[in-house]
Parts: C-alpha cells; structure tokens; sequence
C-alpha cells in the first residue's frame, strides 16, 4: 500500500523534510517540552492507558519492551504487572523526565534507553510484549517501525499500538494532519486504522483486537504542550472551528465556558507473533 500522502485543498502545507531532519525536529521538540508531557493529563490518565493493560493481559514473567516511551506512561503502567520494562525513545530529554517520574513513584523495573524506534538495537525474538502508544504519528517510515517491532517479538508476542487516527476521506486526512503539523512540526502523518492493520499484516502479524474511540482535548493544554505562541493558538483555534464540514465533524468543537473542546480519532490494536 502506498504511503503517498495528499495535501488539503484547505491548507498550504510545508515542503516535506528529509528523513534524519524530522528525526531531529522530534529530539528537540520533545527534548524541549518533556516535562509537560510527563505531566500531560491526556498521556497519563487516558482511558486508552488502562485498556491497553486489559486488552495485553501482561504476565509476570514477561519482557516488555514500550517503543517511544514519551513521558513513560505506558511503561509504568505495564511495570507492577511483568517482570521487567525496557523504555525506549529518541529524546534524551524525554527519557531522562521520564526516569525522574519512574522515581518518585518508586518504580524499579524499567530500564530507559535511548533508542530509534525504526531501528531498534534489540535482537530478534527478545520481548514478550511490544507496545507503542501515541507515538506512531511521528515516524518518518511507520511501516519500517512496525516491522522491527514485529522482530523484537517471540513467537506467540504480542503487539499493542494506539495512535491517533483519520478519517479514510483523502481530503479530510490531510485537513486533519496540517492541522497537527501547524501545531507540532515534528508531526509526519496520522492514518485511518485501515492502513496500519496493513502494515501489521505486512510485518506477519496478525491483528486480534481493534477499537476506535474519541478522545476528549483541552485547545489551551492541547497546544501549550508544544509551547504555541499566541498567533500559532489563534491560528490553530480558527481551523478547527471553521474546518470543512467533514473535518468539523472529525474535530467536534464546542465551546465549555470560555474554553474551546475538541475531539481526536484513536484506535487501538493488538496483533500477534504467529507460534
């Protein structure tokens, strides 16, 4: 399946950057705004969190191996249920805040490593579980990530990936993904849960579980998270106000009180290692 990407009649989008440039516009991204997603109430207390333990069913003597681990959400969520939880991300930063939350919450079963999630210095058949949560988006080459998460896995392994996710509607996904990109340049591309069930089949997987949801955002926390100055809020607050009608209806913006809501499409997915 092509990863061709059309660009909104709606939005001029940027030229599209070489690969190892978006992996640098991630580390300093991230790097510069870890603490705020350590913090973040949409990362650490969503209900995709907790459903991403009940739809894995950890085991206490797994590995587990959480790629992109932004704030360590997931991480710590898996750790009291396995034996150990390797954490992975690009950011330094992001890791070294993420080690800090581990510790005030006196969690010593996780180890943080530096890592590039589309090339994962693990060898093959090392982890009894893979996850990968809200992070997908970022990728350069989200095919190539998937397959070496796929590779890292035992036979019997299991996968579980959530991520933001699309309309199909061509026009209405790259509205959407020029929206994300304004607000966060490292930002590549969020698909509809068609494509990435492909991309898990292609990596010889097979999906077992899929659930879409809403979440719920806040504009203001929404868009401090990524250090918006006020013409970028303003900006971002009238694209998705005044969005198209099939986008408008994906965003679902109103207005509680004096603060502006919207929504975004999730999925989750859980896909298996064959015996």
């Amino acid at each position: 399946m092509s990863d061709r990407r059309p660009k909104p009649q709606h939005l001029n989008t940027p030229t599209p950057r070489r690969r190892h440039d978006g992996k640098e516009l991630v580390r300093r991204q991230f790097g510069a705004n870890a603490e705020a997603y350590v913090r973040s109430a949409v990362h650490g207390h969503a209900p995709s969190l907790a459903r991403l333990v009940e739809v894995a069913r950890p085991r206490a003597d797994w590995r587990v191996l959480d790629v992109s681990t932004g704030g360590g959400h997931t991480a710590l969520a898996f750790a009291p249920h396995v034996r150990q939880v390797v954490a992975t991300d690009l950011s330094s930063e992001m890791l070294a805040a993420a080690e800090r939350f581990a510790g005030e919450r006196g969690v010593t079963n996780v180890e943080f490593q530096t890592a590039d999630a589309e090339a994962l210095p693990f060898p093959d058949a090392s982890f009894d579980l893979v996850t990968n949560r809200i992070a997908l988006h970022h990728y350069p080459e989200p095919r190539r990530a998937i397959a070496g998460m796929a590779r890292v896995l035992r036979a019997g392994g299991l996968l579980v990936l959530v991520d933001n996710v699309v309309p199909p509607d061509r026009q209405t996904a790259g509205y959407v993904n020029a929206v994300e990109k304004l607000r966060d340049p490292s930002h590549q591309w969020c698909f509809p849960r068609v494509r990435l069930e492909t991309y898990l089949t292609e990596a010889g997987l097979t999906v077992e579980h899929a659930e879409d949801s809403y979440k719920e955002m806040d504009f203001e926390d929404w868009a401090d998270r990524m250090g918006c100055d006020a013409p970028k809020k303003e900006k971002l607050r009238s694209l998705i106000c005044d969005a198209p009608e099939e986008a408008r209806a994906h965003f679902h913006p109103r207005l509680e009180g004096d603060r502006l809501r919207f929504s975004l499409g999730e999925t989750l997915l859980a896909a298996r290692r064959p015996e």
